[in-house]
């Protein structure tokens, strides 16, 4: 069950890895200066009214104000989409999990050629993924390819 972080990342958006980062960059930077446009008084804290001109930030202010002093800064709110970011890609994993369970008929652990169309980047990537060359993809084998692909390095 320790590799479904992987299923998710395949089933969700193969290859994705370094267009993540690159969005995930952009969005921090454009969350810091939505920040700093929304603090009207400079203070590096957003209090209620200030956070309205952040839609997310102002549904959220109570959760995300961490230390419940009235107003959340730019580290509450990293914290609060990470703690947020958690629970979405744990609800992804358990998605690709069931998928790689439903998709592994004869319940092996592996997928073979045939089970693997069930799962779409899989099958497409099947040849990649398959490591050792034994005509099925492990869990060990598409973590490696997913590594290995983040990094921006072909198997």
């Amino acid at each position: 069950m320790k590799h479904l972080p992987i299923i998710a990342a395949i089933v969700t958006a193969l290859g994705a890895g370094a267009a993540y980062a690159d969005h995930h960059g952009d969005h921090a930077a454009k969350m810091e200066a939505a920040f700093k446009a929304a603090d009207r008084d400079g203070d590096g804290t957003l209090d209620k009214e200030e956070a309205k001109a952040m839609p997310r930030v102002a549904k959220n202010f109570d959760r995300l104000d961490a230390d419940k002093d009235g107003t959340v800064d730019m580290k509450e709110i990293a914290a609060g989409m990470k703690g947020a970011a958690k629970q979405t890609i744990g609800r992804m994993h358990d998605k690709a999990g069931a998928r790689f369970a439903a998709a592994d008929k004869d319940g092996d652990g592996t997928l073979d050629k045939e089970e693997a169309k069930a799962m779409k980047h899989v099958a497409e990537h099947f040849e990649e993924i398959d490591g050792d060359k034994d005509g099925t993809v492990s869990l060990e084998e598409i973590h490696g390819y997913m590594k290995m692909h983040s990094q921006g390095k072909r198997m």
